[in-house]
């Protein structure tokens, strides 16, 4: 765009004839009587000119009293010059002033009326926006922080958030009697033992953890002629006095004689035993030194090379019995498949849960506008700009305006913008 300017010798300023008019104020003119090509500057508020200033001097150009005409180009909307003098500019260099768009993980090179960025070693992006590289190393969802740096979610730990931290040895938490500590993947929570059960409360530490009446409910193994007894958090087979009791249990409606073991018909890698009415369960014991072991069960064990998991990355290999998380799924490796599932997550009892950013499991907030999930009840209602009454989980449109959503969320209205509808 050219502005054709009329200046002033005393005091030198610019006042802009046609074109635009010029914004910041067109420059000041030069003191010279000759020049000799249309004067190309502009002029930043910061004093900035652009691209060149003329220096030169020739025959004056046609009189006018008291003032000569100056033809002043405005060819860009960035200043990359800066003025020496009346006469003359000089080049900017945006990177030494630290005027310039890289990325803080980028270089700048300083060129001819601008400059270019490019990332830094071990970040890619087009030097405007560069992000670092892992090379795949982050796992359990990490996020890659800078060059083969990490930031692990919560729950792991480790270079590459490789290792579980297990809140159950490491004394993070401590569970009620009556409950045991169950570690997962990122997480874990108080489950409550053999022989208890929730009461629905689902405390955190277990508290809510109470005894199951095994012979009232007849979920005992007592044979016939013995006499289930209940005990807190567990029961006894006793023999009547007198009688010559033999030991034996019930087991899916068959007897199991005493000291029998077996394996149980729905999962092969469980071993059982009858020990004086009891039934005792538990998993099988790999040892990978023993030849006729079941990989099946233990398929940490399997040596193979066909067994093995490739990464959905690609850039990983498995072994056969390894898990790990995945987009908040937990995911094994079993004789060379990937299964994965959703991950377990302990019970919440609040009325307002959030899944913070970076977790994957809900936690309770006080909060009721920053709940992802709410347990409604509809007995809290709330009242929208026209008094009109509102059911907890109810959402609408907040009069007068288009892109306002209100919910109520029992009894708590609720608003936020919608950046997608602006």
């Amino acid at each position: 765009m050219t502005g054709l300017c009329l200046c002033d010798v005393s005091p030198q300023t610019c006042e802009c004839l046609q074109g635009d008019n010029a914004t910041p104020p067109a420059p000041s003119c030069a003191s010279a009587s000759y020049i000799t090509t249309p004067a190309q500057c502009l002029l930043s508020p910061t004093g900035s000119l652009s691209p060149a200033q003329v220096s030169l001097r020739s025959p004056p150009l046609a009189p006018h009293p008291h003032r000569r005409l100056l033809l002043h180009s405005l060819r860009s909307p960035h200043w990359h010059y800066i003025r020496i003098d009346d006469y003359s500019c000089t080049e900017h260099d945006e990177c030494a002033s630290g005027q310039h768009s890289c990325d803080p993980n980028a270089l700048c090179f300083n060129t001819v009326g601008g400059h270019s960025c490019s990332c830094n070693p071990g970040y890619s992006g087009n030097g405007t926006h560069c992000k670092a590289l892992c090379d795949g190393l982050c796992q359990n969802g990490g996020t890659c922080l800078s060059p083969n740096t990490c930031i692990c979610q919560q729950g792991f730990t480790g270079t590459s958030c490789e290792t579980d931290i297990d809140e159950c040895t490491d004394g993070f938490v401590e569970c009620d009697s009556r409950a045991t500590c169950i570690n997962l993947p990122g997480w874990y929570h108080c489950e409550c033992r053999d022989g208890y059960h929730d009461n629905g409360l689902f405390s955190p530490n277990g508290e809510s953890c109470e005894d199951i009446d095994e012979c009232g409910t007849g979920r005992n193994t007592c044979a016939n002629d013995t006499v289930c007894f209940n005990l807190d958090g567990g029961y006894d087979c006793r023999c009547p006095h007198g009688r010559n009791c033999t030991g034996d249990c019930i087991h899916d409606n068959k007897v199991k004689h005493n000291g029998q073991i077996w394996v149980l018909d729905n999962d092969r890698c469980s071993v059982c035993s009858c020990q004086t009415g009891l039934v005792m369960c538990r998993r099988m014991v790999c040892d990978c030194e023993n030849p006729t072991l079941d990989l099946f069960c233990c398929p940490e064990c399997d040596p193979r090379l066909s067994s093995q998991c490739l990464h959905q990355s690609g850039l990983r290999a498995y072994g056969s019995g390894d898990t790990w998380v995945e987009n908040c799924q937990q995911c094994q490796c079993l004789q060379g498949e990937v299964d994965c599932w959703p991950l377990s997550c302990p019970p919440v009892d609040c009325e307002f849960t959030t899944v913070p950013e970076g977790e994957c499991c809900p936690r309770c907030v006080t909060d009721p506008c920053q709940a992802d999930t709410v347990r409604n009840d509809i007995t809290k209602t709330c009242s929208d700009d026209h008094g009109i009454t509102r059911f907890s989980g109810a959402s609408w449109i907040k009069h007068g305006t288009e892109c306002t959503l209100c919910q109520c969320k029992n009894g708590h209205t609720c608003c936020s913008v919608d950046p997608m509808c602006l």
